[in-house]
């Protein structure tokens, strides 16, 4: 017999006997808890890292992070709370006349990255470029289709975020309908008082928003 199925056979047949010794003390099949730190994610989260990683090995931390956050936010039970008592507040809303808002970041190329690979393959490479070129996008939609659009490439602060308000909310917010209200997260630019007295100048209704709640906007899905 080849050593190859000697191996096998023998990783097979100590399998068999943990889980009949498993069996015979605790009446299950199942693993026992293991000592240590619990693992943070679970095999859905894990599972879900692997196929990014399989698909394009080079992502980056932070773009599979915020992947990972915006298909399972985690949240811990404050945040649970205040997702459910806001379903209950809006339960009965008519979202047909909401505008909902969001900002992302788009770059060309990436110039920091970290290829992950097996031991034993060629280190793959990748081309980068040094100074690659990026842009911000502000967007917003409703159930009518699409309110405004603004590109940009400097930081976004409360006056650049009141500009792109003015040229392209206020103008555009009518095909969301009469009686039209505005979403938005509670990013700081948001928050700040000069935006929140852009608001009540401007007379813009604007929806309370829990925290951590991507999963609540369907501009994510845009």
């Amino acid at each position: 017999m080849a050593p190859t199925s000697e191996l096998k056979i023998q990783r097979l047949t100590s399998t068999v006997y943990d889980i009949v010794n498993r069996l015979k003390k605790t009446g299950s099949v199942k693993h026992l808890p293991i000592s240590g730190r619990p693992l943070i994610l679970s095999p859905t989260k894990r599972q879900y890292l692997g196929r990014l990683l399989k698909n394009d090995n080079a992502t980056t931390s932070a773009l599979m992070t915020t992947k990972l956050n915006n298909l399972y936010p985690n949240l811990n039970a404050s945040h649970v709370e205040a997702h459910l008592q806001w379903a209950l507040n809006h339960n009965y809303d008519d979202w047909s006349h909401t505008i909902f808002s969001d900002e992302s970041t788009f770059q060309t190329f990436c110039n920091t990255q970290i290829v992950r690979y097996k031991a034993g393959n060629l280190r793959p490479s990748h081309l980068m470029v040094k100074h690659p070129y990026k842009v911000h996008v502000w967007d917003a939609f409703s159930r009518q289709g699409p309110i405004g659009v603004a590109l940009f490439t400097g930081k976004i602060n409360s006056a650049k975020y009141r500009e792109i308000l003015q040229f392209q909310l206020l103008p555009n917010a009518y095909h969301a309908g009469y009686g039209w209200k505005f979403q938005q997260d509670n990013a700081p630019t948001h928050t700040a008082k000069l935006t929140q007295q852009f608001f009540v100048i401007n007379d813009v209704l604007v929806i309370d928003w829990p925290a951590n709640s991507p999963d609540l906007n369907p501009i994510e899905n845009l």
